[in-house]
């Protein structure tokens, strides 16, 4: 059996041992997986503007305590009203004309400005801008008879 010689550092410690191949895959080879998997998180976090502290506050749960709002995940009922509201929302897109809904899903979904959709269509700024407002309105009075205020 071959012993590999592994260097365990802590603190200003510094510890070398002498273990089994079987020893280092099934112990030491997992722990440092997760050492380099945690090391990409923090560095991945950095470049996006986080610091250190706040990645060890949020591996930690205490992001609140660090001054950063609260990230845990939605609960069971936020992810029951979110799935509602998206089929309240696909129920009123389906309720629009093919025209509207295209106009719906460019202006509203994707932020296309009207002046791109009217060059796209062939049409008058000023009239896709019309077929827009009259939109709206139909999806506002949509959601206010299935009872949500808009």
């Amino acid at each position: 059996m071959s012993d590999r010689k592994i260097t365990i550092k802590s603190g200003n410690e510094e510890f070398t041992l002498e273990v089994t191949e079987e020893e280092y895959q099934r112990y030491y080879r997992p722990w440092w997986s997760q050492r380099k998997r945690e090391q990409r998180n923090r560095e991945a976090m950095e470049q996006n503007g986080y610091t250190e502290e706040s990645y060890e506050a949020w591996k930690d749960n205490a992001s609140e305590e660090v001054g950063i709002p609260d990230m845990e995940l939605p609960g069971m009922d936020e992810l029951v009203e979110k799935k509602l509201l998206l089929g309240v929302l696909a129920d009123a897109m389906d309720s629009l004309l093919p025209e509207e809904r295209e106009l719906a899903m460019r202006v509203f979904g994707e932020e296309m400005q009207v002046s791109e959709f009217a060059k796209m269509h062939g049409q008058p700024r000023t009239t896709v801008s019309s077929k827009k407002t009259v939109v709206l309105g139909k999806l506002r009075a949509f959601f206010r008879e299935k009872g949500l205020d808009v």
